[in-house]
């Protein structure tokens, strides 16, 4: 099933998030709103605020103006995250066309990514919760964190364990979904036992989701996957696919892999093997069968919430998370 079929009982909703986007974008310099509207108009999933909304709904919230609110400023931090991903990884591509700091340069880019910040908490202010501004800005801070953690670990490529790998995904790209989730129980006004629910289905989801981000940038190809295959090896991040493909390869395989990984730039020729050995090891697969699991855990804590259409719905998108290909 399409994911526009998974989120169809929240397609009005969705409709109003992005209405909302757009206003809070709107600015007096033009700069600053063709940058926002340039990557947020750019065919992204919506899958932080699909979830905010979809918990909400599970828990009995289907209607009102916060959860609008709030689904808004999940997204403007999730976009503002991306362009200052995209400055410090010197990308290329986002979502299939030349990414923001390609087309104006890192210092606008960095700047817009703090005006949707500011623009994103202005919005979770705005719903009055004091439970709602620190489950955002905790996350807010993970991923940030994340995004260091990261840094430090391309310094050397060889020396990144397996928990760092988890380290990183957890921080920068899963507990931002699982403020989505928490969020949306939050402003449903349930107890601390379907809140705590909703958050491990978020942060079980997100694990899940970078997962398979991981191991398409091995697997898929570029106009699949909408931005650079392999751009994580060429950026000296270790990811799990190349991780567990080294644990099985053989000593010499190790060792040529591991001289490679030792030099600051590769050539197309070192590409190539880097990505031989993680097809022959299976390294892409091995990711997408942990990936998985998370899923499968996260579907465990919808039995935690009432049976309902937002239920189902939350239940079909981390199989779809697990299944997409770009």
């Amino acid at each position: 099933m399409g994911l526009s079929e998974i989120l169809s009982i929240i397609s009005g909703d969705l409709v109003r998030v992005e209405e909302q986007i757009d206003k809070s974008i709107q600015s007096p310099v033009p700069l600053v709103y063709e940058i926002s509207k340039y990557l947020l108009a750019g065919g992204g999933k919506r899958i932080r605020p699909a979830i905010l909304l979809l918990c909400s709904g599970s828990l009995g919230l289907t209607d009102g103006w916060k959860k609008i609110a709030s689904a808004a400023a999940i997204e403007l931090i999730h976009t503002a995250s991306l362009l200052h991903d995209d400055v410090v990884d010197d990308a290329a591509l986002r979502r299939g066309k030349e990414s923001s700091n390609v087309v104006w340069g890192n210092k606008p880019t960095v700047l817009v990514g703090d005006f949707l910040l500011s623009k994103a908490l202005g919005l979770i202010q705005s719903c009055g919760n004091l439970e709602l501004i620190k489950a955002v800005t905790d996350a807010s801070a993970k991923l940030a964190e994340g995004q260091v953690l990261e840094v430090m670990s391309s310094a050397s490529m060889i020396e990144t364990t397996e928990d760092v790998c988890f380290g990183i995904i957890e921080n920068k790209t899963a507990s931002l979904i699982e403020s989505s989730a928490r969020v949306g129980a939050l402003l449903a006004n349930n107890d601390n036992d379907k809140i705590n629910a909703v958050g491990s289905y978020g942060l079980n989801l997100g694990i899940a989701f970078q997962l398979v981000d991981d191991a398409l940038d091995y697997s898929s190809t570029q106009q699949e996957f909408g931005k650079q295959v392999g751009q994580d090896l060429v950026e000296g991040k270790m990811t799990l696919p190349l991780f567990y493909s080294i644990q099985g390869a053989t000593k010499t395989e190790k060792d040529k892999v591991n001289k490679i990984l030792g030099k600051e730039s590769f050539d197309e020729q070192e590409l190539s093997f880097i990505f031989e050995i993680v097809s022959k090891y299976k390294g892409a697969d091995k990711t997408k069968d942990s990936a998985k699991i998370y899923a499968d855990k996260a579907k465990e804590s919808l039995t935690y919430l009432p049976t309902n259409e937002f239920n189902k719905s939350l239940d079909m998108l981390a199989d779809f998370v697990v299944e997409r290909t770009n």
